[in-house]
């Protein structure tokens, strides 16, 4: 939390942020329980810090963090930086002969804007065996297996806000996914496309979720600010101020699982960036905020 602070002129907190400031978090628990549920309902802007989507610093000095607005999700850019971390994805893997691979997201994520891991996973689980005769394989988020291993034979991985997703769809290997997942721009958001999931061009997509990460170094020396504010300049253009989604009934496809954030007004379904304007997508993870 220095360190953004440092590069967006911000102050640390420990404890609430002044009334109508905005703020940054760093975790799902603790403060944060209060502080962006209350924010949401303000409709007070407010960023999220979580582990990074690639080389991920996971509380350290090393590796990346990434800052997502008032959301946990990040935003396609219209003009990322296309050569910043550029990484070659492996091309799409093709055919059905694989099996499922279910990664099961923390059952914790999201619970502060009202997000029901347990039950969408118990769903889901039931959902794909009666969708499918391939087999499935679960992969609980606590799983110590390497995730190549589960990734080799995949044909199709299935999550909600899993990360797994990302690291899949950059192996080849396609993904069905609900719209708040970072990697929903090249992967399915409808359950029904799981014996068929697209297999887009993957360039764009990763060169945004690229500026959306940054190093300690890069949020004290402004570089994370000056793509903050190019995140935030492009979310309020669009009037999308907080993503409208129906988790399951829109994501995966079950009309009994309808919970979700509705902005004031719009009726917008976010479809994972496919949706002309009416989503959005950002990040989180402790107790400290810096006021921005």
């Amino acid at each position: 939390m220095r360190a953004l602070a440092a590069g967006t002129g911000g102050t640390v907190y420990f404890g609430a942020p002044p009334d109508k400031e905005v703020f940054a978090v760093w975790g799902h628990k603790w403060l944060a329980e209060t502080i962006v549920p209350n924010a949401h309902a303000e409709g007070r802007p407010w960023w999220f810090i979580d582990n990074g989507y690639w080389r991920s610093a996971r509380g350290t000095e090393n590796g990346y963090y990434s800052i997502t607005y008032r959301g946990f999700w990040p935003l396609l850019l219209d003009r990322p930086d296309m050569n910043r971390l550029p990484v070659k994805p492996a091309p799409w893997r093709e055919g059905r002969d694989g099996y499922v691979l279910l990664a099961l997201p923390g059952m914790s994520y999201g619970s502060i804007l009202g997000f029901d891991m347990p039950a969408w996973s118990k769903h889901m689980q039931t959902k794909i065996r009666k969708s499918t005769r391939r087999r499935v394989v679960i992969r609980d988020k606590t799983s110590r297996r390497p995730l190549a291993a589960d990734l080799a034979g995949a044909s199709v991985v299935v999550t909600h806000s899993s990360k797994v997703a990302v690291d899949a769809v950059m192996a080849g290997v396609p993904a069905i996914v609900a719209p708040t997942n970072p990697a929903a721009p090249v992967a399915g958001t409808d359950f029904a496309m799981i014996e068929d999931p697209p297999r887009p061009d993957r360039e764009r997509w990763w060169a945004s979720l690229m500026c959306q990460q940054f190093t300690l170094k890069e949020m004290r020396s402004g570089t994370a600010n000056y793509w903050m504010d190019a995140v935030k300049e492009q979310a309020d253009a669009e009037s999308a101020i907080y993503p409208t989604f129906r988790l399951e009934a829109e994501a995966i496809g079950d009309t009994r699982l309808q919970g979700g954030i509705r902005a004031p007004g719009d009726d917008a379904v976010c479809a994972g960036c496919h949706c002309q304007g009416a989503c959005r997508r950002r990040r989180p993870q402790e107790t400290q905020e810096a006021g921005r």
